[in-house]
């Protein structure tokens, strides 16, 4: 992982693209905070917009995304890599995922947002409630 990392580095990939932290964790040591996006039109992984508002929305509740991890995957996948990548909370963006687990928030994806601002309040309800989880 560390020859990855240092790869990648030089390659000028930015360190939110790419997990720096050891996958083989322990649960004593979880991530704070997992984002899952469903998909990859659109997506926060790479610059754009969609970046831009996920990036303001973490700092709105006074996090940073550099603190997360960024993941885009099918819905098939979600569950087992929750299961390898413990966190505090995981928030999982634009899908019907459904869970009823505590520390995990649905919420609409940032190009969802964009596309239609009535979505806001939602958001920012979800993200109040990310706050506490992550306290």
């Amino acid at each position: 992982m560390h020859l990855r990392n240092k790869y990648l580095e030089a390659l000028g990939i930015p360190d939110f693209l790419y997990s720096k932290i050891e996958l083989n964790k322990s649960p004593e040591q979880p991530l704070k905070l997992l984002i899952v996006e469903v998909g990859d039109q659109d997506s926060f992984c790479s610059k754009g917009e969609s970046q831009n508002l996920l990036m303001k929305m973490l700092e709105s509740i006074g996090f940073s995304i550099k603190n997360a991890q960024l993941v885009s995957l099918e819905k098939n996948l979600i569950d087992e890599y929750i299961k390898n990548n413990p966190s505090e909370a995981v928030m999982i963006m634009g899908s019907s995922y459904e869970s009823i687990k505590s520390d995990i928030f649905l919420m609409h994806h940032p190009r969802d947002i964009l596309k239609n601002s009535s979505l806001k309040r939602e958001s920012w309800e979800i993200l109040k409630k990310v706050k506490k989880c992550l306290k």
